[in-house]
């Protein structure tokens, strides 16, 4: 069987997931969490942040 990803690009928080075989699993992003939130930030510098560090 494939392997198939879903990606769920909430208004308020996104996240990945897979099935493969009888497999499923969730993808946690760096910070361990299973969601992230739906949030873009720019600093003065120019950076870009993305998900809970942009919310801080």
């Amino acid at each position: 069987m494939a392997t198939v990803i879903g990606i769920d690009l909430g208004t308020t928080n996104s996240c990945v997931a897979f099935t493969s075989g009888n497999s499923h699993e969730v993808i946690a992003n760096l910070e361990g969490s299973r969601t992230t939130p739906s949030t873009v930030a720019f600093t003065e510098g120019g950076e870009r942040l993305v998900g809970q560090i942009a919310q801080r």
